[in-house]
């Protein structure tokens, strides 16, 4: 034990660097000195050197959000689920597993993925390690704030976490690492359990984009057992429309190493709870893509303010459908009830015991959405809001949507059009943990949900410190065009902030 502590000082005390690569010892370690205080992983699986596999990510460690399968307990941060232990893991661990990356543990998240604060979960408050020598714990956002806090403090090298409507970007900015939401279908959604299944992305978190790219390269393959995940044919005509694009080229020099990306700054995202710390933010990252190349335009989105409501409306709809499931009888935890024999009541009492506040808030509203004459007064008007949103994007993008063509070549450039978008993440930092409660909490999802309601891969980098605490920049691009994504998310997180 003394020997142990020893090592722990003596790991506080090297220079960390977020490119570094820790051993799994260092891993082990990291989780023992900061994960009773952040609360970020919840189950860890015991270090066994006979599991070694070689292959393209041997040495790597992983964490797994509590709602992905894996072999350890998939509790989705709710006692409706807190015995239960999937009989197969996702699409993406078995990948990551296969390329020689160990499985350290599952990570905190808000119960079912509902929330944006990670504090809806049994297992207590997942919290934020910055700033870090402060005592004022804050929030590491949610719903994915497990991963990212784990990612943060070392004790992981990448975590796998689920993107609806910003759960893997926003906890990315809040705790200062990289995450990506790819393309929906990119990456399989088997084994995951849904909340909305139409948004839902399996999502990557990582220390830098050199990473995402690795993982993100693992595993996104077609796969057979996710009838929404992009197919063989699909893959190859996004490839072939990408690589049509004459005015970008690879073979740049090194002083504008993005010359030629036409980046957009959408004024609509320009919200009045944007935070001057997040407006200087946008400002420098907009005027850093200018000096690696870019050519920076303003563009417009004119549906985005209406966008919150509509997520908000169609993921609750999806919700209240997936979550009918858990009723003790075909999935959970079973509460019998007290007293009346009536076959309603008696998946009532496990629903009632078994899910937290904020699910039940959104299962009621979700039931509400779609019944009768609600569903023409606001499910129907959010659908047609989201086709709307879906077109804005093709209209700035360059390049075509391949689920809307079946060209395989790119147009000549159009001036008035860009190859990617550039906009903050979150509207601030990271808020202490439990102030910031109510219609506030929802708020924080506005500037992430517009990628999930158009399909479009999106990536947070951190760009930054206010008061100790970090901030994102996001940058979202063309449906199927993840590789230009992270090739610039990777020059501006090179770049000082």
């Amino acid at each position: 034990m003394q020997l142990l502590l020893t090592r722990i000082k003596l790991n506080r005390l090297r220079p960390v660097c977020r490119y570094s690569t820790p051993s799994l010892n260092d891993t082990y370690e990291a989780i023992s000195v900061h994960n009773p205080r952040l609360n970020a992983l919840p189950h860890i699986h015991p270090l066994d050197p006979t599991q070694e596999v070689n292959g393209p990510l041997s040495g790597w460690s992983f964490a797994v959000k509590s709602n992905i399968a894996s072999p350890l307990p998939t509790t989705c941060a709710s006692s409706m689920l807190s015995s239960y232990t999937s009989p197969f893991s996702a699409t993406a661990v078995t990948k990551l597993e296969h390329a020689g990356a160990r499985m350290i543990g599952t990570s905190n998240m808000d119960e079912f993925g509902m929330g944006s604060l990670n504090q809806s979960s049994v297992h207590g408050p997942a919290h934020n390690l910055h700033p870090e020598n402060g005592n004022v714990l804050h929030s590491p956002g949610g719903s994915s704030g497990g991963s990212a806090a784990a990612v943060a403090a070392r004790m992981c090298r990448v975590a796998l976490g689920s993107d609806t409507g910003g759960s893997v970007r926003l906890p990315a900015s809040w705790c200062g690492v990289v995450g990506f939401k790819p393309s929906y279908g990119r990456v399989s959604r088997y084994g995951l359990v849904s909340y909305a299944s139409s948004l839902d992305s399996v999502g990557i978190l990582a220390r830098s984009t050199q990473d995402i790219r690795h993982t993100f390269n693992i595993i996104s393959a077609p796969d057979p057992h996710d009838m929404t995940c992009m197919s063989k044919s699909l893959r190859s005509r996004i490839d072939t429309l990408c690589a049509s694009r004459e005015w970008i080229s690879h073979n740049t020099i090194a002083s504008e190493p993005l010359k030629g990306v036409r980046v957009g700054v959408p004024s609509e995202f320009w919200v009045d709870e944007l935070s001057p710390s997040a407006i200087d933010a946008w400002k420098r990252g907009a005027a850093k893509l200018e000096s690696l190349g870019c050519d920076v335009i303003p563009v417009s989105l004119p549906h985005t303010p209406h966008t919150l409501p509509a997520y908000y409306t169609l993921a609750l709809a999806e919700a209240s459908s997936n979550l009918a499931r858990f009723d003790g009888i075909r999935f959970g935890t079973r509460h019998p009830p007290t007293q009346s024999t009536r076959a309603s009541l008696k998946y009532a009492q496990t629903r009632t015991m078994g899910f937290g506040d904020e699910v039940k808030r959104r299962i009621l509203l979700g039931t509400f959405v779609m019944s009768a004459r609600a569903y023409e007064n606001y499910y129907l008007p959010s659908q047609r809001i989201r086709r709307l949103v879906q077109r804005e994007f093709n209209r700035i993008f360059a390049m075509p949507n391949a689920l809307c063509t079946t060209n395989t070549k790119t147009d000549a450039r159009n001036v008035d059009k860009v190859d990617a978008i550039l906009f903050p993440t979150a509207t601030d930092t990271a808020p202490v943990q439990g102030s910031n409660n109510g219609l506030s909490a929802y708020v924080n999802d506005v500037m992430t949900v517009s990628a999930n309601m158009a399909g479009i891969p999106a990536i947070s980098v951190p760009f930054g410190l206010c008061e100790g605490m970090p901030l994102g920049l996001q940058i979202a691009a063309q449906y199927g065009d993840d590789d230009l994504v992270l090739r610039i998310a990777r020059h501006l997180e090179s770049q000082p902030a």
